[in-house]
């Protein structure tokens, strides 16, 4: 049985712009639809009315749904908005609360925050611009009738499908003694942190498990919280896939002087229960450590389940596999944020980004996609290409962009820079007189998406690539400069533009055969 599709109640010109965008509505007397610009605000639009989104048409359609209320469906829903004042969009979650800020959840758990804190928006935001809220758990995607099917039986017809269904924490390994204990904590979601928030007070010490920027940030909280916390790290450093030795070191070192008592090339062999109940942890080296608490932070994986068995190509521990504009394997399906794996400029590999920055950036770049928005090379690169993560250790400032883990040994061209010295350490891998890789830690102001931005447009550094080591260089200042000589030289054309990241799909036939 064949579906027939909404169409986008926008305008006619922006229906015609969907087939052919060159027209930019011109003929119509109508503006065209605004560039997507990659730095643009994360604030609620500006729009003085909202549409019918709330209000779905009889035979539950929409001309957007998106599944998932994390930041990047939401963001995605709010600037879809702002494209298309009158379209029905419809966002379909099993949460029973708004988005919230997740960065801050540690702060929530702690007791430092409240939970009107945590929203990311006012309440009645999705309301005030007619956005449809249907808290509903979707059980399966058909992309070839273009309908999302519910667990109370019914189905949504859709126009575009945005999957934002985020990531899933990892759980300790099938088989663990104990992995089911009451007190093994796995902090994920609101309802997790609300579990430690009310079992804090009663807790004297915690173990800590994982090695990454997670797991780190949880053991700084929670001894700040004067709670006794032994950190147990599998490798002989964290994060060996972002940071080298140097930089591992510095980190463990700030962390130690907290009184953070870190066992690196440790593993968990079982969790030690009195009634079932968290007792202790037995490492496999056979010392057992008492605690309350035991907290797995071993990482995330891409909740890829409503891709599985489509034509949408999705990998376990990978995502569901986008081009550059968020486009999956099937026609009119999009993906963003910690679901979405995007091809990596540097390495080459398909990859999940589940920072706030990226859900916030691909949210936007959707919503731009899925209305026909003029979107340029460089802004599609910018939100979703080389990676970018900032975050803080106490006084300790941490930046990775790019892929500096990149050596001599993977590409004969890379050349590698380190600089370090007390708490301050640099690393840039360059190519070709370009920055491909970049990572700084120290207790100084870091330069931030700057950085960022040489990798994603390509600016020959040639001339500063050595003052990139240095605390003191003022980046700002370098573009300030190179744009004022641009404009003076009339070069301003000849300014690089990003290498695209060309990815191929073939549309499965069957969603063609249902437009």
């Amino acid at each position: 049985m064949s579906h027939s599709r909404p169409g986008w109640p926008i305008s006619d010109v922006l229906r015609e712009e969907l087939i052919m965008p060159t027209q930019q509505g011109k003929e119509h007397g109508r503006p065209p639809l605004a560039e997507f610009e990659p730095l643009g605000t994360f604030k609620v639009p500006a729009v003085e009315r909202g549409g019918q989104g709330g209000n779905l048409a009889s035979g539950d359609q929409a001309e957007l749904v998106i599944i998932g209320n994390g930041i990047a469906g939401c963001i995605a829903a709010m600037e879809t908005r702002q494209y298309a004042p009158d379209a029905r969009i419809l966002i379909i979650t099993e949460q029973n609360h708004p988005t919230i800020n997740t960065p801050a959840l540690k702060q929530y758990g702690a007791g430092r925050l409240e939970l009107d804190q945590l929203m990311a928006y006012s309440a009645g935001m999705e309301r005030q611009l007619g956005i449809g809220v249907l808290q509903q758990r979707a059980t399966r995607i058909d992309p070839a009738s273009h309908q999302v099917h519910l667990a109370n039986g019914r189905a949504i017809t859709y126009r575009s499908l945005l999957l934002a269904t985020g990531a899933r924490a990892t759980s300790l390994p099938e088989g663990l003694p104990g992995r089911d204990f009451d007190g093994v904590l796995r902090l994920h979601t609101l309802s997790d942190y609300r579990d430690l928030r009310r079992r804090l007070p009663s807790v004297s010490s915690v173990v800590v498990i994982g090695g990454g920027y997670h797991a780190a940030e949880t053991a700084m909280l929670l001894r700040h919280q004067r709670v006794k916390v032994t950190w147990l790290i599998r490798g002989r450093s964290i994060l060996p896939h972002m940071l080298d030795t140097a930089a591992s070191d510095l980190l463990l070192k700030q962390v130690r002087r907290h009184g953070v008592d870190v066992r690196l090339e440790t593993e968990v062999a079982g969790i030690v229960g009195r009634m079932g109940t968290v007792a202790g942890v037995m490492t496999t080296d056979n010392a057992f450590i008492p605690c309350e608490l035991a907290i797995p932070a071993i990482g995330t994986q891409p909740d890829i389940a409503l891709a599985e068995r489509t034509p949408i190509a999705a990998q376990q521990g990978q995502g569901v596999r986008v081009n550059e504009y968020l486009r999956t394997t099937a026609r009119d399906v999009y993906a963003a944020g910690a679901v979405a794996a995007v091809n990596d400029p540097q390495t080459g590999r398909y990859e999940a980004r589940g920072q706030w920055y990226f859900a916030v950036q691909q949210g936007r770049l959707a919503a731009a996609a899925i209305v026909g928005a003029p979107i340029s090379e460089s802004a599609a690169t910018s939100a979703s290409g080389n990676f970018w993560h900032a975050t803080q250790f106490d006084k300790l400032n941490v930046l990775v962009a790019g892929a500096p883990m990149l050596s001599e040994r993977q590409h004969s061209d890379n050349e590698v820079l380190t600089s370090g010295s007390g708490n301050s350490y640099r690393r840039i891998v360059v190519r070709h007189g370009h920055l491909v890789g970049y990572l700084a830690v120290g207790s100084g102001q870091l330069r931030g998406l700057s950085v960022k931005r040489l990798i994603d447009e390509r600016i020959d550094i040639e001339e500063i690539k050595r003052k990139l080591l240095s605390e003191d260089f003022d980046l700002r200042s370098f573009f300030t400069q190179r744009r004022l000589h641009a404009l003076v030289t009339g070069e301003a054309d000849a300014v690089p533009r990003p290498v695209p990241v060309r990815t191929q799909y073939v549309v499965d036939p069957r969603a063609a055969g249902s437009a």
